[in-house]
């Protein structure tokens, strides 16, 4: 599926073309020793720093190492993570400064973003790309960015800081990496970030976490409590508040870190007003117009060319966005000929993607070689009907061994993963990431109805 210009930037560095250090090369003899002899022990430990928290590992396959990206590797996809970033805040703003507006362009109704604007359009441009995180694989190489996400629900700075002390404690090689220089952690990109945005209002470092424990897939509240507690470790006061106890509290707090999707508040019954209200006397990391920026079109748009590019961004794009296009009735033009993009999607099935334009979590997402033909056909024509949907070449990463315990075998196991990484972009600066992998000998969905697990990148 790729075209010229992007055949050419995936073989302009062939020096680079290696994926991973795997866990193996690079971990100390102790570590492999405590892997081979303790599988069982190391996973029990795993899942106890993660218990009652969303997407606590299976117990029956649990992975007992982090992932290790080649240094170059990882280097080079933060550094392509930032400018990816940046490029989707300008070129989504210079559409529209009005996000109401730009909720339309982007495919979002207004019931998926209800505090849309509650704090004015000035702060919602300011504000919605402070958190980002993409999801990227490696191919050849080279980042891959698959979608680009934008806020703060996400239970994935909350794995980070409890695999970061599981891992941590458990091998010298984990520890090692995360204290070398240029190792970076979400939570601690976030405390900058928060700290610079009570400076800049002559506040004190006052950060308050709302959400709530009425969430289904929430058992715990250290889901909520754990960025508190790293924040107050680290000279803040903060607390973490159930919506109608930060509205009791009465006391100011001049950041508020909102860990919830407003629209599924509104679907639970959850009033909205406090929050609305909160959106005007505090900053607020990260409002709805972060999921505008996240909007699958966005991508579609960069890849067929809409925007005026430099050419240092045309590069990025050509060699890290795969070829991805808005599904409608159009043409597009393919292997130097144009064609219905319709009938283009049903004959190269094995080749594409289909994605909703702002689903997450890898909701109905379909994979076109998992589909047999008659069910693909059928849901390109209904995706073009509805006109909401994005496809997406299929990307087909470098391979990935993770060794997880197997609690039926009672041994250790090594199996092949897809996997999607996760690198956090926070106010700019590269903080760490994070990964997200299943079993499985090819490329597939990864989400967790699908059994996938977190890990650590280290």
């Amino acid at each position: 599926m790729l075209d010229d210009a992007v055949n050419r930037a995936a073989t302009a560095h062939p020096e680079e073309n290696t994926m991973l250090d795997t866990w193996d090369e690079l971990a100390h003899p102790d570590d492999l020793a405590r892997v081979r002899d303790g599988s069982a022990d190391v996973a029990g430990r795993i899942r106890h720093a993660l218990r009652g928290l969303p997407f606590t590992p299976d117990e029956r396959l649990t992975p007992v190492q982090p992932v290790a990206l080649a240094e170059g590797v990882r280097r080079r996809m933060e550094d392509a993570a930032v400018r990816l970033v940046r490029l989707i805040e300008r070129v989504c703003w210079s559409l529209s400064e009005d996000p109401a507006v730009l909720r339309d362009l982007v495919g979002l109704t207004p019931a998926q973003v209800p505090l849309l604007g509650a704090g004015g359009a000035a702060a919602e441009r300011s504000r919605a790309g402070m958190l980002a995180r993409p999801d990227v694989v490696v191919e050849n190489g080279r980042p891959r960015f698959l979608e680009c996400n934008f806020g703060t629900a996400d239970i994935g700075p909350v794995v980070a800081r409890h695999l970061t002390s599981a891992y941590g404690a458990l091998y010298r090689t984990a520890a090692e990496r995360l204290a070398r220089p240029g190792a970076h952690q979400p939570y601690a990109g976030r405390a900058a970030l928060f700290r610079r945005l009570c400076e800049e209002r002559g506040l004190p470092p006052k950060v308050a976490v709302v959400g709530t424990m009425r969430e289904e897939n929430v058992g715990d509240s250290r889901y909520f409590e754990t960025e508190a507690r790293y924040l107050r470790d680290h000279g803040f006061t903060s607390e973490f508040f159930e919506p109608e106890e930060l509205q009791a509290a009465g006391s100011h707090w001049p950041v508020v870190v909102n860990h919830f999707i407003a629209a599924e508040w509104r679907r639970m019954g959850i009033p909205l007003d406090g929050m609305r209200r909160l959106h005007r006397q505090s900053v607020i990391v990260a409002p709805d117009a972060g999921m505008l920026l996240s909007s699958k079109l966005v991508l579609a748009w960069l890849s067929a060319g809409r925007f005026e590019l430099s050419a240092a961004e045309a590069a990025l794009v050509a060699e890290c966005v795969p070829w991805t296009r808005s599904l409608d009735k159009g043409t597009v033009v393919y292997d130097g000929r144009e064609e219905s993009l319709p009938e283009l999607a049903i004959r190269r099935r094995e080749d594409l993607v289909l994605k909703p334009v702002g689903a997450f979590g890898g909701r109905d997402v379909v994979l076109g070689r998992s589909a047999d033909p008659a069910e693909w056909r059928a849901r390109i024509e209904s995706a073009v009907a509805e006109g909401t949907h994005i496809v997406q070449e299929l990307v087909r990463p470098d391979p990935l061994t993770v060794a997880f315990h197997d609690a039926a075998a009672g041994r250790l196991v090594r199996h092949p993963v897809s996997y999607v990484l996760g690198p956090y972009v926070v106010d700019g600066t590269p903080s760490g990431y994070m990964v997200r992998h299943a079993p499985s000998e090819v490329p597939s969905v990864v989400n967790f109805a699908r059994g996938a697990s977190f890990n650590l990148g280290v």
